[in-house]
């Protein structure tokens, strides 16, 4: 839910915080006295563009933050909430406008606007006259209809089949698409798989052959270097082993007076065998090295054909080999194309009867649902004096897809001999905010958004109807925060939490505020509206009155 809202130097807003109900919030106050630069400016930190909406009015930076509290297991899995929600549940949403840059943090971490619009889509949903709600949006009523179905458990068996069925149909295009330059492709597919076979390079071993080419290019060389180095080591009568061994017989004699010196001793042993070590290796290696320029020749060949493999197939040489098993795939597939198709086609025919037979499990749950979903639809449009108006969750067949077999569309007609249309086309005006309360009312249990605002929910709405209304939005306020703006006291008499806009002028500029009514005051406000700013004694009775029914 939405607990705190601060306001910045939105519009006509200098700063302001407020902390809201739970439950039902509603605003009143004089046309014009600024209760929709609110809506506005939750519309702003929600992530909504800035055109159209109440800017800074002032050369100031504007920031408006929400915070929320995240209490629906539904959202907390959301990936869009994932990386952000802190342990305690709470999200602040966080947005500001200066120098015409905006800018959001997601508990205090920068984000895209669009991550903060994502975000909150699932928190909040608006509607005023000119709103288009999810609700109203068609691709949204299946998911509706299988969340009021409760099909989860059958839709996971009929994806796990369909997940292999989309797989079959997948390889089956690309046959296809193969099919069409079979000839061409062979060709191509032919000579490059050959010329990577004639090259042997499955099992070679780059970085020997490279080091084998740079000995016999260098033989001579390498053999001089070692040379020299042996006979500084060994092979003269200056060496290093002479004047070492000559140094160990000294130390032996040495030891026999002294015995503190044999720790130098075996140290300089040890110095010996490590260079006679050396010596031997470096013997072992002259002995190896040859010059042979046929060898060479041929390991020149070979490096410089893998380099040319390499600039054609992908730059290394694992990835030339993966190249190759790619189109060897892709040519044995051609080659065995129409043996492949059978079973491709077989796989498939045998599948579809199991995909239909578990669509239609869940399909006709659906139906169940959207003949339930029409009986409380239109039974809650009644109450809200909309006597004669048919609701339809229509289902149509389709292919199959991830969602089944069927394709859902809510549908409506207001009044008698009207067709039947989808809802977004058909609600306007007075029916507007009316026909979006009985959807949320019939489908508070299966939509997960936990905030609703209705601008001017009583458009078009008498006392005796707005009552009603009250008592509905009353309702959906025990299981989802309701925040309205209002001028009917029957609805405001509803609210957990009343809060009063005014408009003031202060220092030569017109500013809004918002005021919490308790008590008398929340008893002062209904009298007015029921006679306008003069409050009358019968006003006051009956302001006294309402409060007592809504309450009961």
């Amino acid at each position: 839910m939405l607990t705190q809202l601060h306001i910045k130097n939105f519009a006509l807003i200098e700063d302001l915080t407020l902390e809201f109900s739970g439950q039902m919030n509603v605003m009143t106050g004089e046309t014009g006295a600024g209760k929709s630069i609110l809506i506005d400016a939750i519309r702003f930190v929600l992530g909504e563009r800035m055109d159209g909406l109440r800017q800074e009015a002032n050369d100031k930076p504007c920031q408006v933050e929400a915070a929320f509290e995240l209490q629906d297991p539904f959202l907390k899995k959301q990936t869009v909430f994932e990386p952000y929600l802190a342990e305690d549940d709470l999200l602040i949403l966080r947005r500001e406008f200066a120098q015409g840059k905006t800018r959001a943090w997601i508990n205090n971490r920068l984000v895209p606007l669009s991550i903060l619009k994502e975000a909150g889509a699932y928190l909040i949903d608006i509607h005023g006259q000119y709103d288009h709600q999810r609700l109203l949006d068609s691709a949204s009523h299946l998911g509706i209809i299988d969340r009021f179905a409760k099909i989860e458990g059958l839709k996971e068996d009929y994806q796990a089949l369909y997940e292999k069925y989309s797989h079959l149909m997948r390889e089956q295009e690309e046959l296809a698409a193969l099919e069409e330059h079979k000839e061409r492709e062979l060709d191509v597919l032919k000579y490059q798989v050959d010329e990577i076979e004639r090259a042997e390079i499955k099992d070679l071993n780059e970085e020997e052959l490279e080091l084998e080419r740079m000995r016999l290019a260098n033989a001579e060389k390498l053999a001089e270097i070692v040379s020299h180095a042996l006979a500084v080591l060994d092979e003269n009568d200056t060496s290093a082993d002479s004047f070492f061994s000559e140094a160990v017989r000294d130390l032996r004699g040495l030891v026999k007076f002294d015995s503190s010196i044999e720790k130098v001793k075996t140290d300089c042993e040890n110095v010996q065998y490590s260079l006679q070590e050396v010596v031997s290796v470096l013997r072992d290696y002259r002995e190896k090295l040859t010059f042979d320029p046929d060898r060479l020749q041929e390991l020149e060949k070979k490096l410089d054909l893998l380099e040319h493999l390499k600039r054609k197939y992908g730059g290394t040489h694992a990835k030339v080999l993966e190249f190759y098993q790619e189109a060897k795939a892709k040519y044995d597939k051609l080659i065995d194309m129409e043996m492949t198709k059978s079973d491709l086609q077989k796989d498939i025919r045998g599948l579809e009867p199991k995909l239909r037979e578990a669509a239609l499990k869940f399909s006709e749950k659906r139906k169940k649902a959207g003949a339930l979903l029409k009986k409380t639809i239109e039974s809650e449009l009644k109450d809200l004096q909309i006597m004669h108006a048919e609701f339809e969750a229509r289902i149509e067949k389709v292919d199959f897809s991830a969602e089944g077999t069927d394709r859902v569309e809510f549908m409506a007609r207001m009044n008698p001999g009207q067709p039947m249309l989808g809802i977004a086309k058909i609600i306007s005006g007075g029916e507007a905010s009316r026909v979006m309360l009985a959807m949320k009312k019939a489908l508070m249990q299966v939509d997960p958004v936990p905030v609703l605002i209705f601008d001017e929910i009583d458009t078009n709405i008498g006392g005796r109807l707005g009552h009603v209304t009250g008592q509905k939005l009353k309702s959906i306020s025990g299981e989802r925060q309701v925040l309205l703006v209002t001028h009917l006291p029957q609805i405001a008499s509803f609210a957990d939490r009343h809060i009063k806009v005014t408009k003031s002028v202060q220092k030569g500029r017109t500013l809004v505020q918002y005021q919490i009514l308790e008590g008398e005051d929340k008893v002062r406000e209904l009298a007015q509206m029921m006679s306008g700013q003069q409050e009358s004694e019968i006003s006051r009775r009956h302001a006294e009155e309402m409060l007592n029914r809504a309450n009961k």
